[in-house]
């Protein structure tokens, strides 16, 4: 039943964590949707919502029983489903056969720089070949769909034509020998740092932030990138596609391949200074902080209990 790490006895235990709470809604995530099924069938006297952190395509391919019960607690209005960005809500719809009650975008707690600001800017200048070299971040570790061959494999190509740029992937996994071949490809001025804690600093100090997915629900990465100034590039997956205006706010390939991501990240070179990076922390603040993420998340459970009352 692809239980994993967890046995037939969690559906019990949280069932009982769940009952033994004086609460009026429960807000549910990932593999907590699976396991709380009990409580969501039984504990009537409560709420339940869940957010959608996948498309829900990829949501239906991971396991089957979870997809089942969570489309049966969904038709019967059990449960309370919440979508991430717009592409996300239409993938909802169309696997589960019901809209999201509600869109909310995630939301991240502005994070300053911190002490290790300074040994980080000193750390990408040697990375520069020169001064004016932009600086492009990734970060996220090593999952097949972060496409990492297509990131490897456009840089190289815009290295090799000339342009005046450094990638720097940041994330855990790429020492593993099944990526390592594609590691060992990377161009000179593609640098794998590992994971890092304080990535705040090092958007910072970067022009641009890159993604080069073939899926995503709402890049928390993407998030903290408006937060700090640094223009987006990416492919067009959800989030991406609700919130960077492609010129204006940062730049969106065209379709979801290595032809297209290349040309928007020499799209992007060309055009960076049409990008106000006041302009991405101002869409940040009115729209992408945990403040305001925590008060729609607020108001939907408060319209929900008033329907009930």
């Amino acid at each position: 039943m692809g239980l994993g790490k967890f046995g037939l006895g969690t559906f019990y235990k949280l069932y009982k964590a769940i009952r033994s709470i004086q609460c009026d809604v429960v807000h549910l995530h990932l593999t907590a949707t699976y396991f709380g099924f009990l409580a969501v069938l039984l504990d009537r006297e409560k709420k339940y919502f869940v957010t959608s952190h996948i498309q829900a395509e990829i949501e239906r391919g991971k396991s089957r029983p979870r997809f089942i019960i969570k489309r049966i607690c969904l038709k019967l209005k059990l449960l309370h489903q919440v979508a991430i960005s717009g592409q996300n809500a239409k993938s909802v719809e169309k696997v589960f056969g019901v809209p999201p009650i509600k869109l909310i975008y995630n939301g991240r707690a502005c994070a300053n720089v911190t002490d290790k600001y300074d040994e980080v800017k000193r750390e990408i200048e040697g990375y520069k070949p020169h001064s004016t070299t932009n600086v492009f971040t990734m970060i996220a570790r090593c999952n097949p769909q972060k496409n990492i061959p297509r990131l490897v494999k456009c840089f190289n190509k815009l290295i090799d034509e000339g342009e005046n740029v450094v990638l720097l992937v940041i994330g855990n996994g790429y020492d593993s020998p099944t990526i390592q071949s594609i590691v060992k490809q990377a161009n000179k001025h593609i640098h794998f740092l590992g994971q890092r804690h304080n990535v705040v600093d090092y958007l910072s100090c970067s022009d641009f932030f890159t993604l080069s997915s073939d899926y995503e629900g709402m890049p928390i990465t993407l998030i903290e990138a408006l937060a700090c100034g640094c223009i987006p590039v990416g492919t067009p997956v959800s989030g991406f596609n609700d919130i960077i205006v492609d010129g204006k706010n940062g730049f969106v390939a065209e379709a979801i391949s290595d032809e297209a991501y290349f040309n928007a990240l020499k799209r992007a070179i060309e055009n960076k200074g049409n990008v106000s990076t006041d302009f991405l922390k101002q869409i940040y603040k009115e729209n992408l902080s945990m403040e305001i993420c925590a008060h729609k998340y607020e108001e939907l459970f408060q319209s929900i209990l008033k329907t009930r009352n």
